[in-house]
């Protein structure tokens, strides 16, 4: 059967575009980037009084500024009876937090705000110890499952280890999932520097934990599929892989975008109806869904193909191959 173009042959194109997103997504992410209270080191305080929003704000920026504090972020939202006061800091240990909270109580009372600490109705601190122990256990979590995950590919692909070494496979599979990731990030930064409101919280954190299997699973069965094609021409003295390769994208093609079109749709329609938290997980996914249809087709097997030397050995005869049809 004739194709209107071949995959294998635009490898260095397809790779070409992976580069840009991901050089792309780490400008505008990290540039970008505005944390919830979720993930920053915290103190709210409320007080049983309503009071000017701006004035406060203003005010508790210069004495947190005369006090040397560096990257204050404050917030106060204010009611008829109750206001709060949320700032995101820059603090290094939970002594300085301590610090922090007493000068804050120390402002209220001297701008006039309240009488004494008996108005403040409840405070909350996120403190520096717990924030760090959380981004350790976030990022061995993390890493613990990429290692035993290249094992499991490592072991699943085995059995073609005498053409294609399994543990390319492995690693490009995890590649291909940071793409995967790479790219909800990216229209993240680019949301947020349009929308400067929009925060990255936990629904972000939940939505590319959800996509990071799917991403990964739909390699593998790309992979999986050459695996079975390789294992048909085992016993031939010479095996075209760039066709193999070919072959086994254009018979997991069809199903990829079926599946990426069905989650397409209820996708979006879950960011058209509902709000809030499930607005910016439709979102995330939406993206996500986008990057995973190019990826699995685009990058999983032409990386695969580049990396393991074929593209360089067989670059003659592909030429030949397309050229003659």
């Amino acid at each position: 059967m004739r194709h209107p173009f071949s995959i294998m042959r635009k490898t260095y194109l397809w790779l070409t575009i992976w580069w840009l997103v991901l050089l792309s997504a780490r400008f505008f992410f990290f540039k970008n980037i505005n944390l919830s209270i979720e993930f920053t080191w915290w103190l709210q305080i409320k007080i049983d009084k309503s009071v000017d929003e701006e004035k406060i704000t203003t005010e508790l920026d210069k004495y947190l500024t005369d006090k040397k504090y560096e990257w204050n972020q404050i917030l106060v939202e204010s009611s008829d009876w109750l206001s709060t006061i949320t700032l995101k800091m820059n603090v290094e240990d939970d002594a300085k937090v301590t610090v922090l909270s007493q000068d804050i109580q120390n402002f209220l009372i001297k701008s006039g705000y309240i009488k004494d600490t008996s108005s403040i109705l409840e405070q909350s601190i996120t403190w520096p110890s717990v924030w760090d122990y959380m981004q350790k256990t976030a990022k061995s979590a993390v890493i613990v499952w990429i290692i035993f995950m290249a094992i499991y590919m490592i072991f699943s692909f085995m059995t073609i280890r005498k053409v294609v070494n399994p543990t390319v496979l492995a690693v490009i599979t995890i590649v291909t999932m940071i793409f995967d990731i790479s790219v909800p990030a990216w229209a993240y930064g680019i949301w947020t520097m349009i929308n400067p409101t929009i925060q990255l919280d936990s629904v972000f954190i939940i939505a590319i934990l959800t996509t990071m299997w799917y991403s990964l699973n739909d390699t593998i069965i790309v992979f999986d599929r050459i695996r079975e094609n390789l294992q048909d021409k085992l016993g031939q003295k010479h095996i075209l892989y760039w066709k193999v390769f070919e072959d086994s994208l254009r018979q997991t093609m069809r199903r990829s975008f079926g599946t990426v079109f069905s989650t397409f749709i209820v996708i979006v329609f879950m960011y058209i109806l509902w709000s809030g938290a499930i607005k910016t997980f439709a979102f995330t996914i939406w993206i996500w869904v986008l990057a995973w249809s190019y990826s699995s087709i685009f990058i999983s097997a032409p990386l695969a193909y580049l990396v393991l030397g074929k593209y360089r050995n067989e670059r003659k005869e592909l030429k030949q191959a397309l050229a003659s049809k």
